[in-house]
């Protein structure tokens, strides 16, 4: 079987012709990837708006009425609590996390 396959008359190409292949399958195949890695990064864009617009749907301003805690001498006053609050709010809306955080209570431990 071998010896068939090497039996038929094999046509040679020469230097200019191979370098001519070579130079078409390099081509060919960085155009490919190119566009192999733009489609995934317009999948990326494509995916990052929709969370975007997600988000931002979920997002709506939520009006809660603040319950009066009367102070104790030992708690912390209440500039200082919504300070903290305030803190906490904007760490997790820079980080837009969809975690649901509330503080209801501040104690010094």
């Amino acid at each position: 079987m071998l010896a068939a396959l090497l039996a038929k008359d094999v046509q040679w190409i020469g230097i200019s012709d191979a370098l001519i292949y070579a130079i078409i399958g390099f081509a060919v195949t960085f155009v490919g990837i190119f566009i192999l890695i733009f489609f995934i990064w317009l999948l990326g864009k494509v995916v990052k708006q929709t969370s975007v617009a997600r988000s931002k749907k979920k997002t709506e301003p939520v009006k809660e009425t603040p319950v009066e805690v009367p102070a104790a001498s030992d708690e912390i006053g209440e500039e200082v609590r919504v300070a903290i609050i305030a803190a906490i709010a904007a760490y997790y809306a820079g980080e837009n996390s969809s975690c649901e955080f509330k503080v209801k209570r501040i104690k010094r431990i």
